[in-house]
């Protein structure tokens, strides 16, 4: 029961992180966010016996550590190779599927590795708006995830991150509308 309820108060700290992430416009703070989040997210995996869910979140969090020395580099003026971007992403793939096989726990296990793939290309196609809106998609995934690996927190904090997602979605859609009346 103990850890249970550590992996419960664990979760609420990724959660509120991956929350942030959410209502964020720069992809390098997104990032951030979503790195610091991911290792939470593993942890707490691990500890409900999720473990393809808590493969998928160490994907994610080396993922999203290389997009962001990527963008990075692109902030200090060095541009990014496209097909080395491509190769990132393909490998990224790969790997998903290669610790999916050692993971697998029956189909509801497969949740987290969609909800994975989807967040994955989310990222990589770098548009922050794109992303946000996949966010929705993503989060099903997930909270359908948290349901299987029954994580009480987990269900609740990932509708609230679904609400989070739409927001900075309409923000970001507001804002967009008012600098175009600027101009």
């Amino acid at each position: 029961m103990e850890v249970y309820i550590i992996s419960q108060i664990i979760t609420i700290a990724y959660y509120a992180i991956l929350s942030f992430g959410y209502l964020l416009k720069d992809r390098k703070r997104i990032l951030t966010a979503n790195f610091v989040a991911h290792i939470g997210q593993t942890t707490a995996m691990a500890m409900l016996s999720g473990y393809t869910g808590a493969a998928m979140a160490l994907i994610m969090m080396f993922r999203d550590l290389i997009f962001l020395v990527q963008e990075t580099k692109k902030s200090k003026g060095k541009e990014i190779n496209k097909s080395f971007d491509l190769g990132i992403f393909i490998v990224t793939v790969i790997l998903i599927i290669m610790l999916t096989v050692f993971t697998y726990n029956g189909p509801l296990s497969l949740l987290s590795v969609i909800a994975t793939l989807i967040g994955t290309f989310a990222l990589w196609q770098k548009n922050v708006k794109t992303y946000k809106i996949l966010g929705v998609v993503v989060g099903l995934f997930w909270l359908s995830y948290n349901i299987f690996i029954m994580s009480i927190m987990g269900i609740i904090l990932e509708t609230i991150l679904g609400i989070c997602s739409i927001v900075g979605y309409i923000r970001d859609k507001k804002r967009e509308g008012k600098e175009k009346n600027y101009v």
